[in-house]
């Protein structure tokens, strides 16, 4: 069985991780393993820990599941970043720069468009049932009606998270977050989440 290591924002992503990548890849004879970062605040702290887990001879590969909003502003090329650009070629540059910085074929890197909260916008009919909030379904409704989950910006006010919070300010991404993503399921994610499901495929075709 081969290994995969993946380096992970927090918590959420590695109970993510743990419980809907680790048995998908786990029927195709891949073993992943979760690394939690444990917050993020300067590209240093990111870069040390791939080179860290590329260290590890026994793994095939390393990837990360990163967050694209408030990632470090001294992340590779993130300061000569036209932000007029469409989001998905956005993370394409930065992704791009995160691999030349690493070096190491055995490097596959990910950002998340634009944080985890994006992947639970793929069905936002679970929200009534996970966070009590039957009777505002419809504005979360409206939001993928016009932008599709990974197109939902990265404004403090208006990215994923804090559109969830604006209506259940109980929120919480490591107890709901996990909860919504396991009802909503990989599958549905993958239909609706191009850039997340790119990495899927790319992970099972570089090993």
């Amino acid at each position: 069985m081969k290994k995969v290591l993946v380096l992970v924002e927090g918590f959420t992503e590695k109970r993510f991780v743990e419980d809907i990548l680790k048995p998908y890849f786990h029927n195709k004879g891949i073993f992943v393993i979760a690394r939690n970062l444990k917050g993020i605040s300067k590209y240093e702290i990111i870069n040390k820990e791939v080179n860290n887990l590329l260290k590890d001879t026994s793994a095939t590969l390393v990837t990360t599941m990163i967050d694209y909003y408030r990632l470090p502003s001294d992340f590779p090329q993130k300061q000569q970043l036209n932000l007029q650009l469409q989001s998905y070629k956005k993370v394409e540059i930065l992704e791009s720069a995160f691999g030349d910085d690493i070096q190491n074929s055995k490097f596959l890197p990910y950002l998340q468009l634009h944080e985890f909260e994006a992947l639970l916008f793929s069905e936002v009919s679970h929200f009534s049932k996970v966070l009590s909030t039957k009777s505002h379904v419809s504005y979360f409704e409206k939001i993928v009606q016009t932008l599709e989950p990974e197109e939902i910006n990265d404004q403090p006010n208006t990215s994923p998270a804090n559109r969830i919070k604006n209506i259940f300010p109980q929120y919480q991404k490591e107890s709901h977050g996990a909860i919504l993503a396991k009802a909503i399921g990989l599958e549905k994610m993958r239909e609706k989440c191009p850039h997340f499901s790119q990495w899927i495929e790319l992970l099972e075709n570089s090993l």
